[in-house]
């Protein structure tokens, strides 16, 4: 029996559950990243072959390529870092 690792670089999942042909081994937190990348990047992908297609590109990205950061306008990120401004 095989460790079944992670394919996306940078990656230390092991004992994945998910095995795509052509893409290889994708652990449950690169999973996550995925879905979360395709919604960051407003990307819909409606068929197997996209879904597919989307998720090789996203497989030759670093890990946490997608996951760091969140969504915010420029105002909104000058004013966070404005120490005269706090919106706690």
């Amino acid at each position: 029996m095989g460790v079944m690792s992670c394919n996306r670089p940078n990656c230390d999942g092991i004992m994945c559950d998910v095995y795509v042909a052509d893409v290889g081994y994708v652990c449950y937190e690169c999973e996550k990243e995925f879905k979360e990348y395709l919604v960051k990047k407003d990307i819909s992908p409606q068929t197997d072959a996209e879904i597919k297609a989307s998720l090789r590109w996203f497989m030759t990205t670093e890990k946490g390529e997608y996951e760091k950061g969140t969504a915010m306008g420029v105002d909104d990120f000058f004013n966070e870092h404005n120490r005269h401004y706090r919106s706690h």
